[in-house]
This record gives C-alpha cells, structure tokens and sequence, in this order.
C-alpha cells in the first residue's frame, strides 16, 4: 500500500486551502475558487454563491452542488395496473454537499433547487464541511426526482428515472445561525441540523 500526499493549495491562485478530516471539497478564502480532492491533486470546479434572499443575513457559509441535468421519467407504472404519462426536460438541483440527516437533506436540497436564488461572487470566508462527493449529489437529484413522482395523487407503483448531467459547479450557500447547533437557510428559511464529527 502506497501512501500519497496531495497539497492542499489552491489551483487558481496557489494559496493554502483549508477543510476538515473528512472534506472532498475546498474553497479559497483567499480568491473564492473552489476544488474536488483528485487522486493527483487538487481540481479546480467552476464557483459561485448562492445569495441570501432580501432581508436575510449570511453568517455562515457552506457548499453545495449545482447540477444542471436533463431528467427523463419513463415507465410509470400506477398501483393496481395503468400506465401514465412520463415526461422529459431540464432540471437544475441545488444540492447540499454537507453532513446532514437524510431527512434534512432532502429537504433542503428540495427547496433550494426550487427557489430561484441570486447568483454571486463567493464570499472571502471559511467555507468548510464539503463531504459529499459530486456522484453523490446525482444521486440525490435522481431521489428528489423519483420522491416527486411518488407525491402525484395517482398511487405509484414503479417509475425509471434517469437524470444525465450537462454541467455542474460548486456553490456557497448561506445560512444563519438558528440556535443550538441547527442552521437556518438564508435563502429558503429551511432549518437542518448538520450532522458534526
């Protein structure tokens, strides 16, 4: 077994970057690139920030994916027999890339990929905690897809779902401080409790 060592400096502008024991997933605090820990090196991933809505304070930061992808839903099979209608179009998600519980999770990746949020420059501060790794998010995207399709009101019994990626960059999302230890989105209001070491 081979040990390799990756310096964790940032592709565009050569500064250390940051992270925890666990992180896959860097900002620079120093010009806002972000970057996917590589088996060689670190790699640079397009950025940007998601910014809080009117009347809402960014106190703390943290990533996310943002996929834009083409989903196909195929197959849909009604309980008791019947088919109905798939259907097929673009989808862009907006996935935590974060420890959280699945159930909150879900809940923010869904309310993020619905809200239609400002886009920024990222912000100069610690941005940390990036555990989830990209095939991950697409995964999740592929849940929220088929947990939509369940919601329909014509009882489900099976679906295929196929979400294929056309681009995707990491994002800074903002969100308050909520009080014992739980976050607050700054853009949708969603309180998560991240999930800590």
């Amino acid at each position: 077994m081979s040990l390799r060592l990756i310096a964790l400096d940032c592709p565009a502008c050569g500064s250390a970057m940051r992270g925890g024991s666990s992180d896959v997933i860097f900002f620079c605090s120093h010009c806002g690139s972000a970057a996917l820990l590589g088996r060689e090196a670190l790699e640079a991933v397009p950025s940007t920030a998601l910014l809080p809505a009117p009347g809402r304070h960014a106190r703390i930061w943290k990533p996310a994916w943002v996929l834009e992808a083409a989903v196909t839903v195929a197959s849909r099979q009604r309980a008791g027999g019947g088919r109905s209608d798939g259907w097929r179009g673009d989808r862009t998600f907006v996935v935590p890339a974060f420890a959280l519980p699945l159930p909150d999770l879900v809940l923010l990746g869904r309310s993020l990929s619905q809200a239609a949020g400002s886009v920024g420059e990222v912000p100069r501060e610690p941005i940390r905690g990036g555990t989830l790794a990209f095939e991950d998010a697409v995964t999740l995207a592929r849940h929220l897809v088929v947990g939509d399709e369940v919601r329909k009101p014509d009882q489900l019994a099976s679906v295929d779902v196929t979400v294929t990626e056309k681009t995707h960059r990491l994002a800074a999302i903002p969100f308050e401080d909520a009080g014992d230890g739980r976050l607050r989105c700054a853009i949708t209001g969603v309180v998560v409790r991240p999930v800590t070491d």
